[in-house]
């Protein structure tokens, strides 16, 4: 999704980095970096990556299992030992679904206690 902002990229630049520099510069700006420094530092950063890992063809990964495992952790968080349903609801999950996170969750929390004790 294109913002209305767009930085200024040379011409000729590799349209992949110039994507990622556009995608940095305006969470930049999102973070209230001014459009000049964020451009400043949007183009370093495309440069760092291109010099860094060019020429080698990259697969840049969805990163699911990390937005679940993030998922999961805020319905371990939110859960409060009668709410399946509820959070089944709300993320659109079975109660069966939840109640394996929230398994998944106390055994996470029970192995960290235990950790501690040796």
């Amino acid at each position: 999704m294109k913002d209305a902002m767009q930085l200024e990229f040379p011409p000729e630049y590799p349209e992949l980095l110039e994507q990622m520099g556009q995608i940095i510069g305006r969470k930049l700006v999102e973070h209230g970096l001014g459009r000049e420094q964020a451009q400043s530092a949007a183009f370093e950063i495309a440069e760092s990556i291109r010099t860094e890992i060019g020429g080698v063809q990259q697969y840049i990964p969805r990163g699911l299992r990390f937005q679940l495992s993030r998922r999961d952790q805020e319905i371990f968080e939110k859960f409060n030992g009668q709410n399946y349903h509820q959070l089944a609801h709300s993320y659109h999950l079975s109660e069966m679904q939840v109640r394996n996170i929230v398994k998944r969750g106390l055994a996470r929390e029970r192995a960290a206690r235990q950790a501690s004790l040796l």
